[in-house]
């Protein structure tokens, strides 16, 4: 680590108080010097005439050319509709509703521009993460916003009290007829410091032309590298994708430019395109560098074995501001006091553990697979950095205490409440929300081998806290166990995220917490179990030489739907299940063919890879056209989609993947509508790849699961770190609650309509731009291997 970040980790009391980031390092710094061509003002500052408003609130001009708004941080009722709202009348999932400025600007030759420009100023009472979501109508050939309002919006994060220069670039989204631009101001309830009132001061609204950065398909900015701005691992493969004319390369030492390294840049054909690649595999010193190739250099990276150091520390920062029902300082106070959930005649508070994503819902099972991920990562931390390993025990404990005490002790435990506000911590009025109460055994399935885990990892440092772990452990499997025999696949609870569990992944995450039980307790009851499982984990593979790859798994026995994510993903639960019972049961008679299984799902994983080459990250898999016809798996994989006006889509995207023939297609990124973004898809796939390198010694899988980090750490056509604030070229996310986060990862890179190329534009809207802890989580999990 950098003497910087080094004083910026004491300053912080080693994250106790939120990290700050680099603001020359982002996107919208480096955006706000550009060249602009073209400035057509869309506002005169003087006529009303072209404004009209939507919502509560109170617009004045009190001096020329500035438009004053005041709206109120809460209302005493609902809004009557409300987009996203499950019930925005009831409350359910509702804010208390928005002030929104439209500004008609259909009398303007907008036929030159791609980017809106506007300065803004918040006084916001106590607001701590002031934010206006901007949006416009497209009435042109392609209509924007789109079906599910996920194209069109902007959510800028502000600073409260000053002046905010804001731009979007909008060269990708369709904007060939603007008819009209607003400005949204979210009311989503009063945290602890938050003030009733609500001030923003507008002016400067102009339609702008400049060079655009890269947002869409797979070649980078021309003279521009996409390398992970991170770094790389000293034993590892170290390559950059360059867009440039010139045919060598230097790695240079940072400190002083002398060349460390000398090469030439390959010119390679992949299955995406033609690409210049640069290999600097051969350098294995240990130090900070910069590429240098024609006239560009990039910014500094690292390499060393302990790279993903300071990416650890600031995914904790994230985490740690994304703790709910703890006054994190300069960021939140104690949270959702007053969201609870009853139970056979007694009542519980449902806060603690980690935020879901930027909407501060909550989900226990998320928290769970984070801890799970973060213990792991931090016994191999600690290697490093023994304050970092002590840290994230620390946060690891934080949510441990939320997991443990969501348990009613039957089986059922508080599992989920969907909200997007702050709630004002008091009972019994209208702003409560109920959680959901539920006793399902895929979740106590994954809540047994967590437990588990944690007896494990906390036995050294609490062993009275790991009796309890191991003790819950065992009675949550036997929970688990017990329904699954009674009832097998549950029905979907579509507001949570493992709605789209398969049979087979129920299979996996049984397997996975008796290995993990029967490695504690030397329970044989345990040992049988996790083999009775792992039996029906390799039921469900694809064995055969009929199709043309093999080594998938299947949503079941039937082999009829083969397993796909949209969303949430969980693609490496059977090789960890595996893996788990592997070592858990060394010497069982069917270890041979576990272990073919794992094999074969590596040889996958590897054929996989070439399909996005010279770029490391994974493709979403192989898929078959009877899917299409599938409607009651649809209807799971795709929330708030309609099977019926789908269809058609659905046939669409696959065609624009890959054809392998026989009705095969190789999709890079997933099938999806309303939900998109593939980091959890990618990184959970990553995963199985470093499960799989790390049990068989195989260094092409460990790469695979390197890469997937270093994608999203750079190396992606954007050149962009998609983790806020750490490497170079990170950009705003769509945070809503909470403010932009030092850590903070999206739900990822999405596609455009049916295509099946990247598509990153910058524009802070749910789904794909939104923060969501489920990446740190995935990340986290893949460090713990690759390390």
């Amino acid at each position: 680590m950098n003497e910087l970040f080094q004083k910026s980790l004491r300053e912080s009391l080693y994250v106790h108080y939120p990290l700050k980031p680099e603001q020359d390092r982002s996107i919208e710094g480096k955006n706000l010097k550009k060249e602009v061509t073209s400035s057509i003002p869309l506002w005169d500052g003087e006529s009303m005439d072209c404004w009209s408003f939507e919502g509560e609130g109170e617009v004045e001009i009190r001096e020329k050319g500035v438009l004053h708004l005041h709206t109120w941080s809460r209302a005493d009722h609902w809004p009557d509709t409300e987009v996203r709202a499950h019930d925005a009348a009831g409350g359910a999932y509702a804010t208390f509703g928005s002030y929104i400025p439209k500004l008609d600007v259909s009398g303007l030759d907008l036929s030159v521009g791609n980017r809106i420009y506007f300065k803004i100023k918040p006084e916001c009472e106590g607001n701590r993460s002031p934010i206006v979501r901007v949006g416009f109508t497209n009435n042109g050939v392609i209509k924007i916003p789109d079906a599910y309002s996920r194209e069109g919006y902007n959510a800028m994060n502000l600073k409260n009290h000053e002046w905010n220069e804001c731009v979007w670039e909008i060269d990708a989204i369709a904007h060939d007829k603007i008819e009209e631009i607003s400005f949204n101001i979210h009311r989503y309830g009063k945290d602890v410091s938050t003030g009733d009132n609500m001030y923003f001061e507008l002016k400067d609204i102009y339609f702008q032309e400049v060079e655009p950065n890269v947002v869409h398909g797979w070649q980078c900015g021309k003279e521009r590298a996409a390398y992970s701005t991170t770094g790389y691992f000293t034993d590892g493969d170290k390559t950059a994708i360059v867009n440039t004319d010139a045919e060598t390369f230097e790695i240079v030492h940072a400190a002083d430019g002398s060349v460390a390294y000398r090469g030439d840049i390959k010119r390679v054909q992949g299955q995406a395109g033609e690409f210049g690649v640069i290999d600097f595999t051969e350098l294995r010193t240990d130090g900070e560098y910069r590429i240098r190739f024609g006239s560009t250099e990039t910014e500094t990276f690292h390499i060393g074995q302990d790279i993903l150091v300071p990416s650890l520390w600031k995914l904790i920062n994230f985490l740690y501001c994304e703790r709910c029902g703890y006054p994190v300082p300069n960021c939140h106070g104690a949270c959702h006091q007053d969201v609870y959930a009853d139970h056979n005649g007694v009542r519980m508070i449902f806060n603690g553990g980690w935020h879901d994503a930027a909407d501060v819902s909550q989900q226990t099972m998320q928290s769970a697979e984070i801890l799970d991920a973060m213990m792991a990562s931090a016994k191999e931390a600690r290697k490093f950095d023994e304050m970092l390993y002590l840290r994230m025990m620390e946060e690891a404990n934080w949510g441990l205490d939320f997991i443990l005490r969501m348990r009613f002790g039957d089986g059922y435990r508080t599992s989920h409440a969907a909200l997007r506000r702050w709630t004002d911590g008091l009972m019994g009025n209208m702003d409560d929300v109920i959680a959901d109460v539920n006793n399902r055994s895929f979740e106590n399935f994954v809540f047994a081998a967590v437990e588990a885990g944690a007896a494990e990892a906390f036995g050294e440092r609490d062993p009275e806290l790991a009796w309890k772990c191991l003790d819950v452990a065992k009675e949550d499997f036997m929970f688990a166990d017990e329904r699954f025999r009674k009832v097998g696949l549950e029905e979907p609870h579509m507001v949570e995220h493992t709605a789209g569990a398969s049979l087979s992944q129920y299979y996996s995450a049984a397997a996975w917490a008796a290995a993990r039980l029967y490695k504690m307790t030397k329970e044989d009851r345990f040992a049988a179990f996790a083999k009775e499982y792992a039996d029906k984990i390799v039921a469900c593979q694809e064995t055969g030489d009929e199709t043309p790859m093999n080594g998938y798994f299947y949503r079941d026995e039937t082999k009829k739907h083969i397993v796909h994510f949209s969303h949430q993903a969980r693609d490496h639960v059977f090789v960890m299940a595996l893996a788990e019972v592997c070592e858990a049961l060394k010497g069982h008679e069917k270890i041979e063919a576990w272990e073919q299984a794992m094999k074969l799902h590596g040889e996958y994983l590897k054929k996989l890879k070439v399909y996005t080459q010279p770029y490391g990250m994974l493709p979403a898999g192989i898929h078959h056209i009877s899917e299409i016809d599938d409607k009651a798996t649809f209807d799971v994989l795709h929330p708030t989609a309609e099977y019926e006006a789908e269809k058609a889509n659905y046939k669409e995207q696959l065609e624009n993947g890959i054809d392998l023939g026989n009705g095969y297609y190789i999709r890079r990124f997933p099938v999806w509508f309303s939900y998109r973004g593939n980091s959890a898809i990618q990184l959970s796939m990553g995963k199985a790849a470093s499960i799989l390198g790390q049990y068989f010694g195989d260094r092409e899988l460990i790469e695979i699961g390197r890469e997937q980090l270093y994608w999203a750490l750079g190396k992606n056509p954007f050149t962009q770190s998609l983790m806020y604030g750490e490497g170079d070229n990170y950009g705003q996310e769509y945070t809503a609650l909470l403010g932009e986060t030092v850590g903070e990862m999206p739900v990822g890179v999405q596609t455009r309509r049916n295509e099946d190329l990247p598509y990153w534009p910058q524009a802070n809207i749910a789904t794909y731009r939104e923060v969501w802890t489920t990446p740190p989580g995935r990340f986290m999990a893949i460090a713990a291997d690759v390390m």
